[in-house]
């Protein structure tokens, strides 16, 4: 057969009738003749769009016009069983159908598919096939979000009982969630889930870790012997990022190749073009690639501007196979009147910035009816609990609105994650590129007003990533769910909005550079540590003479054929190990271990908040290369920064609560103008002014702000400088604490909050401080020491907590980290 391109179909006659089937008009006898006949001749071409065109066809033709033979015999010759699964309960309602021996036959096959209810895909069946024969060897597996790649992390501990398993995440969020995951398995003999470097002891036999690069970083310098079997990098994606973050990555992966040169390595992306791009320079591993390329869900893509100067009164639909818009007959009055009659029950919004998330979330919220939902009231009772009546996510939630960043306790995040999935009533989520990695909500309609992500834009294979979490897998062919073969046409909706998006975003270009099925997707590797990566440049090149360097220091003999520079010192040593590139470390160390030195003859062991932060200050910040320019460590060389950290640390030492630590810095706003004769407050992003030589609007005038604005601040404050201590600050304690220059007990305040030892035990086990103190202290029979001096906690005293109606928050954290069993009867 002559194969066709798709700039030569859009030149036929065929095109006329593919838009009435896109616009959703009534067709002839004759052209539904037509159209099917081409559909036919495209599904029989090699050229994978094509062959996705004729799908696209039959699957529209079948939600228009209800008739799914054509769909039903597509799905069944391309492997794609869920979806004759779907449309075989619907002819199961036709006498003829049902007992034609063809659909008896077929039905049968589709069985051999099925899996704890739900029925695979003939590639996720090959690919469960591909892990099983790879447990020994590395790989990559490409598949779209929801395909399984959690379950096959789950089939691989279940299956492999005598290998001690890594699974690599890139956030605290998705190691809760992964943890989770593994507890509720309920697989033989797996032990503790190993989440923290203080959580592991080599008498221990723990076989099942899961981890984040920098946690990775610390157990592997505190266990010189530590080694891993089998090795899963979820996200895999980010590995080929310049970041420093994933440059510790690679790092980790070369340390663990070199102390098990038989271990396996698993890297699971929804996206990546070519499965080689995730080699790292001096680790021997080759990996064998599996891509899932299955075509099942076939999206729309609308547009509507609203935009001051770009608003025409049209919604327009994009189609990314024959590049052609189309005007389309629905008028709406504004972008919330859009959202409002085009939604249904589960939506995101999709935006950039956290500030204009929020103010896009209340501005939504404010033309919304309360609703009613006991799940909701009782979320809206725990937020108002832990932080205050003022805060407008309270306000949004009262809507059925949620939003959703990086400014919000991870905690309280995956308890809003697990409300929007569980309330009915919780219909809208807005929120930015912290729903991208392993977030899985039920979304069945997506709407973004602003398509940048960070500094940049989302990339093509990022907005795909994205439209895969519209319309799971396992949400559409739930056999509980109804409408599986609609929710296979995702609607997306791109709009253009005064305030939220950027005056100069061109919406119809971005979609015909994302989506168009002639454009081709490429990786782009900036990761030094990538064998795929150009270092020929000169600032390339000294970064990865950097990398490389920091890499042998923390496994010498790793690096052949390169010179590398060795530290001398202890402090040398650790500043490797606590990731620290703000200071050239092989020509500082002396430097700063002197100025450790003469800090502890001078002063004794570091015992305060005041006395911590100047240290880092004269010992690190004032030793930082010429070159760092954007670190926010820079602040504490102002004394007024300084001065806040050290409170802001105190009132953590003193045990305040979250709601006592917004009082006191309301209060300290509001003493501002007194205390240091200015009312100028730094709150990074979430800023309106600029302030002195600031280059960035990062201040606000504190006075200016009313109570509400005020709290909120204080609220999403709160979180960034958690962060900032835990991120930044804290490697520098770790430090200091290494070379025996803080006192024992105050390190562990500062680290843990406490010094009570079985309450540290339950935090590095995960709990947080709040429910490690009610389980001891209201709980005590159900917590135990084992033989090992290691703690337990029943799942029993789950049950007890919601009878004696504990914070509905500490009982979900302990869900997370136990799987609750029914009550025992008295």
């Amino acid at each position: 057969m002559q194969e066709i391109t798709i700039k030569e179909l859009a030149k036929t006659r065929f095109k006329d009738i593919y838009m009435n089937l896109l616009r959703g008009h009534e067709m002839s006898d004759g052209e539904t003749v037509k159209l099917l006949a081409i559909a036919v001749l495209l599904l029989n071409h090699s050229a994978a769009e094509i062959k996705r065109l004729g799908y696209r066809i039959t699957l529209f033709y079948g939600n228009l016009t209800g008739r799914y033979e054509p769909l039903y015999d597509v799905a069944v010759n391309s492997g794609l069983l869920p979806v004759s699964a779907a449309i075989g309960k619907s002819f199961e309602q036709d006498e003829r159908l049902s007992n034609s021996f063809i659909q008896n036959i077929v039905s049968s096959y589709v069985d051999t598919f099925r899996d704890q209810g739900m029925v695979l895909t003939e590639q996720q069946d090959i690919l469960r096939t591909f892990v099983q024969a790879e447990y020994e060897n590395s790989s990559v597996v490409v598949a779209p979000t929801s395909y399984g790649k959690s379950e096959l992390i789950i089939k691989s501990v279940r299956d492999n009982p005598e290998k001690r398993v890594l699974i690599l995440v890139p956030s605290k969020a998705l190691l809760a969630q992964t943890k989770k995951r593994l507890i509720y398995a309920d697989i033989n003999d797996m032990g503790k889930v190993i989440t923290h470097p203080e959580m592991y002891s080599p008498e221990r036999n723990s076989r099942v870790f899961v981890l984040t690069q920098e946690r990775l970083n610390r157990m592997l310098n505190e266990h010189s012997y530590l080694k891993f079997d089998m090795v899963f990098v979820d996200e895999a994606h980010n590995l080929l990022q310049g970041d420093s973050r994933n440059e510790l990555l690679a790092t980790m992966l070369c340390i663990l190749g070199a102390r098990n040169p038989d271990a396996s390595f698993k890297f699971l992306t929804p996206f990546l073009c070519n499965e080689l791009n995730v080699r790292v320079r001096y680790l021997d591993m080759t990996p064998k690639g599996f891509r899932i390329d299955e075509y099942i869900k076939s999206e729309r893509f609308l547009v509507r501007d609203f935009r001051t100067g770009k608003n025409d009164g049209k919604l327009k639909l994009y189609d990314h196979f024959l590049n052609h818009w189309i005007d389309l007959d629905r008028k709406h009055n504004n972008c919330f009147d859009l959202i409002k009659s085009e939604s249904l029950a589960k939506n995101i919004i999709y935006g950039n910035t956290k500030k204009r998330i929020e103010q896009f979330a209340l501005e939504l919220a404010e033309s919304l009816p309360n609703i009613e939902c006991p799940l909701i009231q009782t979320a809206c009772d725990e937020l108002e609990e832990t932080f205050d009546k003022r805060y407008r996510l309270i306000a949004c939630l009262r809507k059925g609105v949620m939003y959703h960043h990086g400014s919000i306790p991870d905690t309280i995040r995956l308890y809003l994650e697990n409300l929007f999935n569980q309330s009915k009533a919780m219909k809208y989520l807005v929120c930015n590129s912290t729903l991208l990695e392993g977030v899985n909500l039920p979304i069945e309609r997506l709407f973004i007003f602003d398509y940048s992500k960070g500094k940049g834009n989302l990339t093509s294979s990022q907005f795909k990533n994205l439209i895969g979490r519209v319309n799971r897998f396992s949400e559409v062919f739930d056999p509980k769910a109804g409408s599986a073969l609609q929710k296979l046409e995702s609607s997306i909706y791109l709009l253009g909005v005064d305030e939220y998006t950027h005056k100069r975003a061109n919406l119809k270009t971005f979609y015909e550079n994302s989506v168009n099925v002639s454009q081709e997707d490429e990786d782009t590797v900036n990761n030094v540590l990538l064998e795929a990566s150009d270092i020929s440049d000169d600032k390339a090149a000294l970064r990865h003479k950097d990398a490389v360097s920091r890499l042998e220091n923390l496994q010498p003999g790793v690096v052949t054929g390169e010179e590398c520079k060795y530290v001398k010192t202890e402090v040398g040593r650790l500043m490797i190990a606590n990731s620290v590139s703000e200071i050239d470390v092989f020509a500082s160390e002396e430097e700063v271990d002197e100025a450790i030195s003469l800090s502890l003859e001078a002063n004794g062991p570091i015992n305060t908040a005041d006395r911590l932060l100047t240290d880092i200050k004269t010992c690190f910040i004032e030793k930082f290369h010429a070159g760092t320019k954007n670190s926010d460590m820079l602040r504490l060389k102002n004394q007024a920064a300084l001065d806040f950290y050290a409170m802001f640390l105190d009132w953590k030492l003193k045990k305040r609560t979250t709601k006592q630590i917004i009082r006191h810095t309301l209060k300290y706003w509001e003493d501002l103008p007194q205390t240091k004769g200015t009312d100028y407050v730094y709150v990074s992003s979430w800023g309106d002014t600029k302030y002195r030589n600031s280059h960035s609007a990062h201040y606000v005038r504190i006075s200016r702000k009313n109570d509400v604005e005020r709290v909120n601040l204080a609220i999403v404050r709160l979180k960034d400088e958690d962060d900032f201590f835990d991120n930044k600050i804290f490697r520098f304690l770790e430090i200091l604490n290494g070379v025996g220059a803080v006192e024992p007990s105050f390190y562990k305040r500062v680290k843990y909050g406490t010094d009570d030892e079985s309450k540290i035990k339950l935090i590095r086990e995960g709990y947080s401080r709040g429910l490690s103190e009610l389980l001891l202290d209201r709980y005590p029979r159900y917590v135990r020491m084992n033989a090992n001096g290691e703690i337990e906690v029943s799942s029993h005293v789950i049950a007890l907590m919601r009878k004696n109606e504990e914070s509905d928050l500490l009982i979900f954290e302990a869900q997370m980290n136990l799987k609750p069993v029914p009550a025992q009867s008295s």
